[in-house]
């Protein structure tokens, strides 16, 4: 009865233990996401927030660099390091969007941070003229326009400590429509 006892507490202290580890941490150039400011990582920045939330969630980290991506759509788990000097570069191609409202986006998900002091620069001047020109042309109507981040409907989402740069939505750095999304510490130094 001893040794039955003893085995049961070892069990349940390995099974705390392993509550309280942390989430598995992949970095960005493990899934081929180039930091050069000029490659258009949109593909590889989705296929690894798919994966990640595939193998049960853990953290993307992005080191220092520019990396150019279009709309990124989040999923549940899967949260974002921006390490210092990391720099999320949207794209001035509205065709990049594909109709999403932010360049990193979420629709009812949960527990999702995205933190580090790092910077999401939308480029948002670049954009709008690329976006004038384009309907000048009539290639389109009445696009919706990207912001930097968009949530609707998320559930213990935190922003935190970033840098927010330039979006193309000229009063909103991102919306949140519904939900529980936590900003803390994020702010912007666009002059």
């Amino acid at each position: 009865m001893k040794k039955i006892l003893i085995i049961a507490s070892l069990l349940l202290v390995s099974l705390a233990g392993m509550s309280q580890e942390k989430q598995p941490l992949y970095k960005s150039s493990f899934f081929g996401i180039r930091s050069d400011g000029t490659t258009d990582n949109t593909t590889s920045i989705q296929k690894a927030i798919d994966f990640i939330a595939e193998k049960g969630g853990g953290t993307l980290e992005f080191s220092v660099g520019r990396y150019l991506t279009g709309s990124v759509q989040l999923k549940s788990g899967v949260d974002i390091s921006l390490r210092e000097g990391a720099v999320i570069v949207g794209s001035t191609n509205i065709y990049s969007y594909k109709g999403a409202k932010g360049i990193f986006w979420g629709e009812n998900i949960s527990e999702v941070n995205i933190y580090g002091k790092g910077v999401f620069d939308g480029r948002g001047p670049e954009l709008l003229r690329n976006i004038d020109g384009q309907i000048k042309m009539r290639h389109i109507d009445d696009p919706v326009i990207p912001t930097l981040l968009y949530f609707k409907n998320c559930e213990k989402v935190t922003l935190q400590n970033f840098i927010l740069r330039y979006p193309a939505t000229t009063d909103n750095l991102y919306i949140i429509e519904g939900g529980d999304v936590k900003v803390e510490g994020c702010y912007t130094d666009t002059k």
